[in-house]
């Protein structure tokens, strides 16, 4: 595989940094899933024992979020179904500045800054959660930062058709989700300029 990255690269004539980005990020993948494709072995699977190794796979976000507590077996199966583990690294981009705020993101682990206007208005670690809270928004919105991982990062995440589709089902957890969901940071939101003032003071006491 990696000499077909490397193939790949040297023939369309990859920038270098890019190039090596690319590597990295292939290198990276490759040793924490052993090469293993999760999606082929799901697809083997039949669907009641898929939704079973999906609930496995998500049972940190789905422990660690109060919005998750209230929904059924069912629900939580259907939820797991739809989400999709991103790995990310150093450096990578998860959301541009003017892009749609399409995904919900749950930190899993890893740690990311938000840039807004070239000044970095947030970090974002385990347990945090970003996106938008379009369950609430009859718009999608577009994202007023950049996002990038500061280093490795899993992230869980589910699109917002997905979210919508499941939450417009089970009607009793959605009213649960939509009032136990702590966004830590909202991307269709612009953070002011006071509130910038504010957190440069607060590294500064902290330096």
């Amino acid at each position: 595989m990696l000499n077909s990255v490397r193939d790949f690269l040297k023939l369309y004539q990859v920038p270098k940094g890019l190039s090596e980005r690319v590597m990295d990020y292939i290198v990276s993948t490759w040793s924490m899933s052993r090469g293993i494709d999760t999606e082929k072995v799901l697809q083997i699977c039949p669907k009641d024992m898929r939704a079973d190794i999906c609930v496995h796979l998500n049972r940190k976000v789905f422990k660690e979020h109060p919005a998750f507590r209230l929904a059924s077996d069912g629900c939580l199966r259907a939820l797991a179904m739809e989400f999709q583990t991103v790995h990310c690294a150093p450096g990578d981009l998860i959301y541009h500045a003017g892009e749609s705020v399409d995904s919900l993101c749950f930190v899993v682990s890893g740690s990311l800054e938000v840039i807004q206007d070239d000044e970095v208005v947030a970090i974002l670690g385990k347990g945090d959660v970003f996106g938008d809270v379009f369950w609430k928004e009859a718009t999608l919105a577009q994202s007023c930062a950049n996002v990038r991982a500061l280093t490795y990062c899993d992230l869980h995440v589910i699109k917002r058709d997905a979210l919508q589709k499941v939450l417009e089902f089970y009607t009793a957890f959605s009213h649960s989700f939509s009032r136990n969901l702590i966004l830590t940071y909202n991307l269709r939101k612009r953070v002011s300029c006071q509130f910038r003032f504010l957190l440069y003071q607060e590294q500064s006491l902290c330096t």
